[in-house]
């Protein structure tokens, strides 16, 4: 496939040690060493009091992050498409629901609709008064490749702004040693494709391309990227932002089936 190009105007990171994206750039930048440190994930306050007391640690994470993008974002949330990427999606609540079932087998409903894995997107769509589209994707590892393509040929398409959050709660055990992701993390990117009218990019732009797998290996995780947080499938969405200060054309390439995604850093733009 030909490239498909777009601009970044805001993101955010949330992780352990890694509060925000100023952090994440510094750390790829050689500024600061990495600490890792609890992530405390605030009430979701822009939630009604109601929907507040239902979130689960998985929608404090993503709101969390989607606010914290926002306050950068040249685009009003509600006009916003958005795509949600994810590995496993619910968390400690597969965790919960599954011993429920094990022993009382008594689900509570409270516990139940936070439990299918666009929650998240919902309550998004609840906390701001969003009622454009909304996509999940979950392809394990692969789900930044797919939740970043899927993103960016929405924008191109529908030249609205797209809200792309990639994010992977901790699991649980015995749950982790099938999928050993112990802490959470989430990374949320606005982009923007082919609009006439957009902003210029706050962050830069980029490239995206499909390439034949025999075309070269996937990239490694930067040398920088912590390795505490190395087992999730947002960890290349947040060592892809380390692309923000790169030499102009260096790119990073993603398994994505039988086939790579090429991301790549266009000249220009840089903030």
């Amino acid at each position: 496939m030909n490239s498909l190009h777009f601009n970044v105007h805001a993101a955010a990171v949330l992780a352990p040690g890694l509060p925000t994206l100023a952090d994440l750039r510094a750390l790829a930048n050689g500024e600061r060493p990495y600490i890792h440190q609890p992530l405390q994930l605030p009430s979701p306050a822009m939630l009604p009091a109601h929907e507040r007391r239902r979130a689960s640690q998985v929608v404090r994470l993503v709101l969390a992050c989607i606010a914290q993008a926002l306050q950068e974002s040249p685009f009003p949330a509600e006009v916003m498409r958005s795509v949600f990427a994810t590995d496993e999606g619910t968390g400690e609540v597969c965790q919960q629901m599954l011993e429920a079932v094990a022993t009382t087998r008594q689900i509570s409903p409270l516990l139940f609709p936070n439990s299918v894995p666009n929650a998240p997107s919902g309550y998004f769509s609840i906390a701001w008064r969003n009622r454009q589209p909304a996509t999940l994707v979950s392809l394990g590892v692969e789900s930044f490749a797919g939740g970043l393509l899927c993103a960016v040929t929405e924008a191109a398409a529908s030249r609205q702004p797209v809200l792309l959050v990639v994010y992977d709660p901790a699991m649980t055990p015995p749950l982790n040693e099938l999928l050993p992701v112990n802490d959470a993390t989430a990374c949320a990117w606005i982009i923007s494709s082919g609009m006439a009218d957009a902003p210029p990019p706050r962050l830069g732009s980029f490239a995206v391309q499909i390439e034949p797998a025999g075309a070269g290996p996937a990239s490694p995780l930067p040398p920088w990227y912590p390795e505490p947080l190395a087992g999730s499938s947002s960890a290349r969405a947040m060592a892809a932002l380390g692309l923000l200060d790169a030499d102009d054309d260096s790119a990073q390439r993603f398994s994505f089936g039988a086939q790579m995604l090429s991301l790549r850093r266009l000249a220009g733009g840089r903030a």
